[in-house]
């Protein structure tokens, strides 16, 4: 799918037509019963739900399945549900449902079950402030510059959390994106701190479930290097989250609530003038 958004090359805004990975939610039945939420890209669905189930040890044949049937959820616009008919002796004994498996494109739905569970806060974060768009290369660059696990390795996830005036407020690195937002929010709560911050950086892309722990948090700007998925720009949009994708040394992309972004005459002298590094993303 595209969207319409606001590029910003040398610091020079430009309306563009922006293609997003497609991202909605779907939740799995067995016999009658909610199994678990994954996040994913929608299309073969049904090999999708029976590849996790014998993944898991939960089906060992084709004889084990009755039917396999996909259904519209009952409530929400991005939903679908795959309902599994099992062997009443393949299930029987398993402790199935006092647990749930909940995966996306990498995790983040984990503990949901009913489609419910996935609405996000109702309140809508307001916010006054408006972000600079020439910080981008400095809060990527301090963000970037505590990176030790990822300069060591190339193989984690990091997420940073600023002021709007471009204060570090923590950084942290994790092998899971998600648990690399976790551990900055959570560092700011128990320091009391998390309502200085106003923005929240992540290293790669923007999932649903990202947008959803920025929205739990009151965090009104979103930046990633990477792109967003579709379902993250609606939920952005939604909750006055201000989305800024594809940050890197001298652009980005403003997904949603632009009206938040400042706009000033010295834009394209600023981002001229910051240093080009080589990509390390």
């Amino acid at each position: 799918m595209a969207i319409a958004a606001i590029k910003y090359t040398a610091g020079k805004p430009q309306e563009t037509l922006e293609s997003l990975a497609r991202e909605e939610a779907l939740q799995i039945k067995i016999n009658c019963r909610a199994y678990t939420i994954t996040m994913r890209t929608p299309g073969q669905d049904d090999k999708l739900a029976l590849g996790l189930l014998f993944t898991e040890g939960i089906i060992h044949s084709r004889e084990d399945i009755l039917s396999v049937s996909q259904i519209p959820a009952p409530h929400g616009d991005h939903t679908l549900v795959v309902e599994v008919t099992i062997r009443e002796e393949v299930v029987r004994g398993k402790n199935l449902f006092n647990r749930s498996i909940a995966s996306s494109a990498s995790c983040g739905v984990c503990g949901k079950t009913e489609l419910c569970d996935l609405v996000s806060p109702q309140q809508i974060i307001t916010t006054s402030k408006k972000l600079d768009i020439c910080l981008i290369p400095e809060l990527l660059q301090q963000m970037h510059a505590r990176q030790s696990v990822f300069e060591h390795t190339g193989g984690s996830h990091a997420a940073a959390l600023f002021s709007i005036e471009g204060k570090l407020l923590s950084v942290q690195e994790d092998i899971g994106r998600h648990n690399a937002v976790d551990k900055v929010i959570g560092e700011l709560f128990l320091d009391n701190l998390l309502s200085q911050a106003d923005i929240l950086f992540v290293s790669g892309r923007v999932s649903y479930e990202i947008v959803a722990k920025c929205a739990q948090a009151g965090i009104p700007f979103l930046l990633a290097v990477s792109a967003p998925s579709s379902l993250a720009v609606e939920f952005c949009q939604k909750k006055g989250i201000t989305l800024v994708g594809f940050c890197r040394e001298n652009r980005a992309t403003v997904y949603a609530n632009e009206g938040n972004i400042l706009q000033q005459a010295n834009m394209l002298q600023t981002f001229n003038n910051q240093p080009h590094e080589t990509s390390y993303f």
